[in-house]
């Protein structure tokens, strides 16, 4: 059983015990003193294994780093696949953008705080704001192939296209500048 499990599991049996215990007038100190501190240890083991995930290190023991230029590539690179045919259909836009907003949409979004710390503030807050558009502009096209709406649901495509475009433009330049810094 892995530590993130035995986490779990001692805080939601924690917190029942600690409910049972303070149910009753007088609170029964003792026992719900325990249950608290066996809900601190959960915690603990939770957030230091959510520590530990985060700190995944390449073979030659650096920091492994996130590629956020290479996911917007390969996210530009899925939309001309995508639109390079004449007329997608809907269940395919579906498909295959269920697979992106599941996967390096969600990864890019994840590993937001590497960002930060790779670009600094303003520029991650342009990109991220860039970023959001973009994702949002996405998950329309998404939400109207779903509906059957073939039309919206290209053009939404399209203007996410140019988003992304965009964002991959700014994101290199604000990483080529952030380079020149030092």
């Amino acid at each position: 059983m892995n530590g993130k499990l035995i986490g779990y599991f001692l805080l939601i049996v924690s917190s029942i015990t600690a409910s049972v215990y303070a149910s009753h007038i007088p609170v029964l100190t003792r026992g719900f003193s325990i249950s608290l501190l066996v809900m601190i240890f959960s915690i603990w083991l939770l957030r230091r294994r959510a520590a530990s995930a985060a700190d995944i290190t390449d073979p030659s023991g650096k920091k492994a780093r996130f590629d956020f230029s290479g996911t917007l590539e390969s996210i530009l690179k899925a939309l001309e696949k995508l639109l390079e045919r004449d007329e997608p259909s809907c269940a395919e836009i579906h498909r295959r953008l269920d697979s992106l907003i599941e996967g390096q949409l969600f990864d890019f979004a994840q590993a937001r705080e590497e960002l930060l710390a790779a670009l600094g503030y303003g520029p991650f807050a342009r990109v991220m704001a860039d970023f959001t558009q973009a994702e949002r502009t996405l998950n329309r096209a998404w939400s109207a192939a779903v509906d059957s709406y073939p039309e919206e649901a290209l053009d939404s495509l399209k203007l996410a296209r140019e988003l992304f475009s965009s964002l991959s433009e700014s994101l290199n330049k604000f990483q080529k500048e952030r380079a020149a810094q030092g």
